[in-house]
């Protein structure tokens, strides 16, 4: 490889994690598409040729377009959510000249707790009867009873959102904190001198800065919202009466509650195939932004 050109050696070097990708991620994908063809339960230890029956039954049944919606519900808002307040929060401590480091630390927490910690500190804050959330607004007069959180189908799915957000915007906190860094300070200050409002400095200047940022951490919060499975599964394991069924979690159920381990692969692949399409605009984003830069 000495006399190869760059290029060359660097697919020569990459090979090796490549192969090692394809696998620990391939096989299991090929593997599990291979079983969403087949009828395969724990009552018989045969599998059977079925075709298309696992996706049709999957796509067919009404849990189905109850759990899209669920998800779409829950990545959507949770995803833009996550988004604007991490952005306002990383430009609130930026500007601050005091302080900065313990705000940081402060809002990093969160973060750094486990998923399942998570999940149980905010279900006992959140139960009904003992839970501290219903006691200070019972105190502070905002409601005159105690509010089922996690019980009542209104309010399950917007009560894991905001759980998934408590934990999932110092992700975004930390991404454009960082971006802001190496920020624009000589075009910040020309139009500072031009007169120029902060809000047209924040949408003509910073916001464009950190486009590649965004897009970058949209993909990687959008791929783990759709996934995330423990914290709803600690928290409300779906219910109540499906409010909070997401993809991995119905998929979750199909394979070992109801033990139908073909239709949990179809809809493992359906899954695969949704998070594929909701990413690509993600994905063209960063190479977009790549070429401009002159990486590609």
């Amino acid at each position: 490889m000495e006399n190869g050109k760059p290029e060359q050696q660097a697919y020569f070097f990459l090979l090796p994690s490549v192969l090692i990708m394809l696998s620990v991620l391939g096989y299991p994908i090929v593997y599990n598409l291979v079983i969403s063809f087949f009828r395969w339960t724990l009552r018989s230890q045969e599998k059977t040729f079925t075709g298309l029956t696992n996706y049709i039954a999957v796509i067919g049944g009404e849990k189905f377009f109850i759990t899209i919606r669920n998800t779409l519900v829950w990545t959507v808002m949770g995803v833009f959510l996550q988004m604007v307040i991490g952005i306002a929060l990383a430009l609130f401590v930026d500007d601050l000249v005091h302080g900065k480091k313990y705000m940081r630390t402060i809002v990093l927490l969160p973060w750094l707790i486990p998923g399942v910690v998570t999940a149980l500190m905010w279900k006992f804050m959140m139960q009904a009867d003992v839970g501290i959330i219903n006691y200070l607004l019972m105190r502070s007069g905002l409601t005159d009873k105690n509010i089922l959180f996690l019980s009542d189908p209104v309010f399950a799915l917007p009560s894991v959102i905001f759980v998934n957000l408590w934990k999932a915007v110092p992700f975004w906190f930390l991404m454009i904190t960082a971006a802001l860094q190496d920020k624009p300070l000589e075009q910040i200050e020309s139009a500072l001198l031009d007169g120029a409002r902060y809000r047209h400095i924040l949408i003509r200047v910073i916001l464009p800065y950190l486009s590649p940022v965004i897009a970058a951490t949209g993909a990687l919060s959008t791929i783990w919202t759709l996934n995330y499975f423990d914290l709803i599964w600690t928290t409300t394991k779906g219910g109540p009466m499906d409010s909070t069924s997401t993809l991995p979690i119905y998929t979750y159920r199909l394979a070992f509650e109801f033990n139908d381990f073909g239709r949990a692969a179809a809809l493992a692949v359906v899954s695969l195939i949704i998070i594929s399409l909701v990413c690509i605009p993600y994905v063209k984003s960063i190479f977009s932004n790549l070429r401009e830069e002159g990486v590609l």
